[in-house]
């Protein structure tokens, strides 16, 4: 089962610079300071078994055992040991923390052993070989408990799979979190949860001897957080069932206990898996007692980021309209989409569909001002210049007068030479020249007509053009250019 939380409220005026920071430092990590690693600990393995550190190791292991048990009778002999025996006794006093100790203070082969001096060489290099595995150093292994380690463990990832998929959710979270709690307490937040997701996976296996890596216990945290401070607000979450998967609005609140029942599920009912999921638990319930903390605390929290979003009331509402039109109660839907307006004033959905309400009374003062909110937002992006174009032929076909502004118009003659409509663009150019010659920017749009002209091959109206322009506006630097093309 895949849940996560959807949120859209981040923003590049203040980024959230300690979230990227924190990927980065996992990523460069992973990249050059765990580059190699799996080779160094295969090299430093292989020496183990072919230095005959193994042999020597296994077979006081053996005899260790035997003491304890009551039963001797399935140990065997250190001479009837195969590859695969070794191997296998070696894994199971590698996990030995008890064993393994009194080994490393030379309890098992103390200096008096004939062996000893052997055995302290090769243990001596082949700690030192492991000493360059970073998961194994910089690991957190809780029988080995340290305080560096319990930092350290949390930048480091056992493979690309698990880092992408820990900075995934570290961004889906962790930018909503950075924005809402501030730098400072976010990082707070991010560090103490991963401290309490390694104490609650030290508590549970303290002689565990297997190294705990990934960032994934500090992002439980952060995910124990999210779902407190946004308590019975909702969000949206994305979800996947394997086989299905959906988007769905649901109280944050509610993701903390699907969260840690998965974990739950997935510790007691999955099969054997290297996922921490006791540390998952733990940096849950842990940063869901931080964001209780951080709740009860004034002046903590940046409300407006964790307010609900807004219901988007646009689209049932262009929808209603739509289906009064249909029904021909052309009334209702005209009120319905100047609702819309109200409140959305740029809506270019509903100033369209009322454009198509209005030109049923062409002469109504209301079709020529919705057709001109329309043009004027249309004329305003180059991706909608066909449209507008459109638009702008059909109310000049139903009205008798059109009662544009002169800058529309002026867009307007624009949009005409880019549609590939030049002497639609001239008409209107004419009528400018004849009632507002001094319009800013007509000379421009004079000689953007020109250059149309002459890409079209039509050289006797690029003419023209350029000899109006040298004669209406001789001091304008279009009147310069003009002239030079017509001497040349």
């Amino acid at each position: 089962m895949f849940i996560i939380p959807l949120a859209g409220k981040i923003s590049w005026r203040n980024p959230p610079v300690i979230t990227i920071g924190i990927i980065l430092i996992n990523c460069l990590v992973f990249f050059f300071l765990q580059s190699g690693e799996r080779q160094m600990f295969y090299q430093a393995e292989e020496y183990y078994f072919d230095s005959g550190l193994a042999e020597i190791e296994v077979t006081r292991y053996i005899e260790y055992v035997k003491q304890k048990s009551e039963d001797t009778s399935d140990f065997l002999q250190p001479d009837q040991m195969d590859e695969e025996t070794l191997f296998r006794y070696h894994m199971e006093m590698d996990s030995d923390s008890y064993f393994t100790q009194k080994l490393h203070s030379e309890e098992i082969i103390s200096r008096e052993d004939p062996e000893y001096a052997k055995w302290k060489g090769l243990r001596n290099n082949y700690e030192e070989k492991l000493s360059r595995v970073v998961f194994i150093k910089y690991g957190f292994r809780p029988a080995y408990k340290a305080p560096l380690t319990s930092f350290t463990y949390m930048f480091l990832h056992a493979g690309f799979g698990h880092l992408l998929s820990n900075m995934i959710f570290l961004w889906i979270v962790g930018c909503i979190l950075e924005l809402g709690c501030g730098r400072i307490l976010y990082t707070g937040v991010y560090l103490i949860g991963g401290l309490l997701s390694v104490g609650f996976f030290w508590l549970i296996y303290m002689e565990s001897t297997v190294p705990l890596v990934g960032a994934s216990g500090a992002i439980a945290g952060l995910m124990g957080t999210f779902t407190v401070l946004f308590g019975k607000k909702k969000v949206n979450i994305f979800y996947s069932l394997g086989f299905y998967f959906n988007y769905v609005k649901i109280p944050a609140i509610i993701l903390l206990p699907i969260w840690i029942g998965n974990e739950l599920f997935q510790l007691f009912f999955s099969e054997v898996s290297h996922v921490a999921y006791v540390a998952h638990i733990g940096g849950l319930a842990g940063g869901a007692i931080m964001g209780l903390i951080i709740l009860k605390s004034p002046g903590a929290l940046d409300e407006q980021i964790f307010m609900e979003e807004p219901k988007d009331e646009i689209p049932p509402l262009l929808e209603k309209a739509l289906n009064s039109i249909s029904e021909l109660d052309m009334e209702e839907g005209r009120r319905i989409l100047k609702k819309v307006l109200v409140k959305d004033p740029y809506n270019i959905s509903a100033l369209t569909h009322l454009f198509n309400v209005e030109k049923q009374d062409p002469e109504n003062q209301r079709f020529h001002e919705t057709a001109k909110k329309l043009l004027s937002l249309l004329s305003q992006n180059s991706e909608s210049q066909k449209t507008a174009y459109d638009i702008y032929k059909e109310y000049i076909s139903l009205s008798k007068r059109a009662k544009l502004s002169p800058e529309l118009y002026l867009r307007l003659s624009t949009i005409c030479m880019e549609t590939g409509h030049s002497e639609n663009a001239k008409r209107i150019l004419a009528i400018l020249l004849k009632k507002k010659s001094d319009l800013p920017g007509i000379t421009t749009a004079l000689l953007k007509l020109a250059n149309c002209y002459k890409l079209e091959g039509m050289p006797d109206s690029w003419r023209r053009i350029l000899q109006v322009i040298c004669s209406k506006y001789p001091n304008s630097p279009e009147a310069q250019i003009a002239k030079k093309a017509l001497k040349g």
